[in-house]
């Protein structure tokens, strides 16, 4: 009866291990354009893994939530007015001004950040 019991503890503390790892994954992210400079690349990349990680990933809840993060941490670090377009298929163009303007991959998501107003 004891193995039992010892069993099942060992299985329930696999899968929550297994859980904790899903949920603490570190996503991969990529840069595609940037015309930043390299702290705020470096930034973009921080911020954006932090934002996937807290909304648990890209859906079409977390979305929305995965982009205000990014913008308003933008405007926290390097003063108002940032702009976030996060999303799998669009196309863009845009003005924006010198060294504000990055393209990230993250899997199939596209993350947009660029400095301007709209």
């Amino acid at each position: 009866m004891a193995q039992k019991y010892f069993l099942l503890i060992l299985f329930v503390c696999v899968l929550l291990l297994l859980i904790k790892d899903v949920h603490t994954q570190q996503p991969d992210v990529t840069v595609r354009i940037s015309n930043m400079t390299q702290s705020m690349t470096q930034d973009a990349i921080r911020i954006t893994k932090e934002a996937f990680i807290k909304f648990n990933g890209y859906t079409v809840k977390s979305r929305s939530s995965i982009a205000k993060y990014i913008h308003y941490q933008f405007d926290h670090l390097h003063k108002p007015s940032w702009q976030c377009i996060i999303g799998r298929d669009f196309a863009l163009s845009i003005a924006s001004e010198n060294e504000k303007r990055i393209i990230l991959d993250v899997g199939k998501i596209t993350v947009l950040i660029f400095k301007g107003k709209c």
